[in-house]
């Protein structure tokens, strides 16, 4: 009987350890624990937690560290409660968010953040900064949308280009492309020897500016010393004026007297009271400055006046006149072409040019003879000389009338002597000038065409590259570089002034 009863004890007390067991590993499978121990809530609201249910676990970077214990809504929002591990102390910067794993996964609550600068959030805290991640739906939602905009722009090409009328516009489309493509082959074929030509031509304009920039360093080391000099001066003047200054403080001087003597100041204060006695019987009419101040007709009359000599300033201002000096270097036969114009601007948008030009290479002049001679009973026979002749050193002239359309310049008249036209363009508020002139047009020859551009600097000086004759039949074509000296004349403008100069 007795080992019948060890029997069932042990039995039960079996059983009972398996229930135990039993309802230990139930709760860890469901995620829950016995006794609440080692956990805390915070609080975190959110506009929308569609698909999160209780029990979804909370997790920072992937690691799970709680679950949802509770969803309620509270204030048209939905309220969740978070039950974390007491090990995970969260500052109160973090931020919440719902997120999806995979596509077609389950939701749960993202943790991330949280810096030391903020406070610890303590048992039934709130979460501030709550985040919901694109949900699924809305996304499809926004696929749809984008899916029904590309049916409706297929449908506009399509009624664009349906028919006969838009495959006819397609096939002109793609013919013209293929035409413009032959074109630009075909143009590029035909200047390659030209781009060859300006390649070579721009490769020596870098020789020569090399060449110059190193036989002008000399002058460029003068320049730095000046402007050190220039500062030394500047330095220099800042202590003269904190040393006035000083003085003044101390009440050296007359300014020193006026700031730091009383009786000065009283002599001040008698002075403007005398004025405001004058300025008194101006507004009242009295004496000479009186009537003109309260006097309509003598106001009229200084106004008139006024308009008149404003008049006279005004043309006088916009009256400009300006001389340069430039020499250029050919480089094909190593002379050098010299240039001395005189720029009249009676206004902004028309101008006159008259200048010397001493060219050392001359013009080329032709001499044609025939002589036709008979011989007795045979028949007449006629010789044909050409003779040419170079005149060296000739000094010829410029007058010419020029017209101004914002950065476009055209200019007309008489270039080294003979008939031609030009044509400018400015650049970089006027600092380049691209220039194309064409003249001494031969009916043998080929007129004379010159390129070139000019870059200004240094306020008074600018530098110069171009190819001149670039048209000559007789080997005259030639690369040019040089400089110039560029400055406005102000005494010859007050003299040309003087002169009536029609103004358009």
């Amino acid at each position: 009987m007795a080992g019948k009863s060890g029997a069932e004890i042990k039995v039960g007390i079996f059983v009972f350890v398996a229930v135990i067991m039993l309802a230990y590993m139930s709760l860890q499978v469901g995620e829950r624990e016995l006794l609440r121990s080692g956990v805390y809530d915070l609080v975190v609201y959110f506009d929308s937690v569609t698909g999160l249910k209780e029990g979804a676990p909370v997790e920072i970077a992937g690691i799970e560290v709680g679950r949802v214990s509770g969803i309620e809504l509270e204030n048209g929002r939905a309220k969740l409660v978070l039950e974390l591990e007491d090990r995970v102390r969260l500052r109160a910067d973090v931020v919440a968010r719902i997120m999806t794993r995979g596509v077609l996964g389950d939701k749960y609550v993202a943790l991330s953040g949280g810096t030391e600068a903020y406070p610890e959030l303590a048992e039934g805290g709130v979460i501030q900064r709550s985040d919901r991640s694109a949900d699924l739906e809305v996304l499809m939602n926004k696929i749809g949308q984008i899916a029904d905009d590309i049916g409706t722009v297929s449908k506009s090409v399509s009624s664009v280009l349906g028919g006969p009328d838009g495959e006819r516009g397609l096939r002109d489309t793609f013919e013209n492309l293929r035409d413009l493509t032959v074109t630009l082959n075909q143009m590029v074929q035909r200047n390659v020897e030209s781009i060859d030509l300006i390649v070579t031509n721009m490769r020596d304009f870098s020789g020569d500016l090399r060449d110059l920039s190193s036989a002008n360093k000399q002058s460029i080391g003068s320049i730095i010393q000046n402007f050190e000099t220039a500062s030394n001066g500047l330095r220099d003047t800042l202590t003269t004026v904190n040393s006035v200054l000083a003085k003044i403080d101390e009440g050296q001087g007359a300014a020193g007297r006026l700031v730091n003597d009383e009786e000065m100041g009283r002599n001040l204060h008698e002075a403007v009271a005398s004025l405001e006695s004058v300025a008194r019987k101006i507004d009242e009419g009295q004496g000479t400055l009186g009537r003109l101040v309260n006097d309509d007709t003598t106001s009229r009359e200084l106004d008139k006046a006024l308009e008149g000599i404003n008049t006279y300033l005004e043309k006088q201002e916009t009256f400009k006149t300006s001389v340069d000096f430039g020499a250029e270097y050919l480089a094909d036969s190593g002379d050098t072409k010299t240039y001395l114009n005189m720029l009249i601007e009676p206004s902004a948008d028309h101008f006159y040019m008259v200048g010397v030009v001493a060219n050392p290479n001359g013009r080329t002049r032709e001499t044609e003879t025939f002589t036709t001679t008979s011989v007795d009973g045979g028949k007449p026979t006629t010789t044909h000389e050409v003779e040419e002749k170079t005149e060296r050193d000739e000094i010829t002239f410029n007058a010419q009338i020029g017209k101004r359309w914002g950065d476009l310049a055209l200019r007309g008249g008489l270039f080294e002597s003979t008939g031609g036209a030009g044509l400018d363009y400015y650049v970089w508020d006027d600092r380049l000038k691209f220039t194309f002139e064409a003249y001494d047009f031969d009916d043998e020859d080929a007129p004379h065409l010159k390129a070139g551009a000019k870059l200004y600097f240094l306020k008074n000086f600018y530098a110069m590259a171009g190819m001149d004759d670039f048209a000559s039949e007789h080997g005259g074509s030639s690369f040019y570089t040089g400089l110039g000296l560029y400055f406005t004349d102000d005494d010859l403008k007050y003299l040309m002034s003087a002169s009536p100069v029609p103004i358009k």
